[in-house]
């Protein structure tokens, strides 16, 4: 598996970590019966709760198009150390964002764009 390919399962794996938090936070303050339930209101929660549901959306909306260019270079061949550093890079970007996102710290868009830069990175290997 080339380093391109493993910081995208990487990648596929902290959606499960995101996709967990939100509900783990509601579930210590709502309690169990209501992780259980059928979760028909939406009750008051801490506002790291309700940032880690949009630190999950934006890492859902972001992966297809981060997974899409990682997949084009390793199929057309055109995966190198470039792409491999950058896709590192993404990672540990989408990682911070998500973690900067919950704890509410106001540098969640420069890992974004960190994001960004890397993706471009790896379409400029692509395309040049």
């Amino acid at each position: 598996m080339t380093i391109d390919l493993a910081c995208l399962l990487v990648l596929a794996l902290w959606s499960l970590v995101l996709n967990h938090a939100p509900a783990i936070g509601r579930m210590r303050t709502l309690g169990l019966a209501w992780g259980a339930g059928n979760r028909e209101e939406t009750p008051m929660v801490a506002d790291w709760i309700g940032r880690a549901d949009r630190a999950q959306r934006n890492h859902h909306d972001n992966l297809p198009m981060l997974a899409i260019v990682i997949l084009i270079a390793h199929v057309t061949g055109k995966h190198n150390e470039v792409t491999a550093i950058a896709s590192v890079v993404m990672v540990v970007a989408r990682i911070a964002h998500s973690l900067v996102y919950i704890a509410g710290m106001s540098v969640r868009p420069l890992a974004y764009l960190l994001s960004i830069v890397a993706m471009i990175a790896i379409v400029r290997q692509i395309l040049f």
